[in-house]
């Protein structure tokens, strides 16, 4: 079930206003939930036991229901996307 999972948020990182999260396989960090690690409970808790200050287990249904799909303002092109 996926409240019996756990994304991990590293503390005090964002990048603009997004969280940043342990990337899957331990792969570094990443801002895209989708490339997040989802630990189960016990996983998540052994790691932020050992670093607290740091690693913050957030519930991934929690998380999951806080998705917002947004477009990059660098990602767009004017003349090409509005015709003008």
């Amino acid at each position: 079930m996926s409240d019996d999972l756990y994304y991990l948020q590293c503390r005090g990182s964002y990048v603009g206003n997004s969280l940043l999260w342990w990337r899957k396989d331990g792969h570094g960090y990443t801002c895209d939930i989708k490339e997040a690690h989802a630990f189960t409970r016990e996983e998540a808790f052994v790691r932020h036991e050992c670093r607290p200050n740091v690693d913050i287990p957030w519930r991934k249904d929690y998380i999951d229901a806080l998705l917002r799909h947004h477009v990059h303002a660098d990602s767009v092109d004017f003349k090409e996307g509005t015709g003008l």
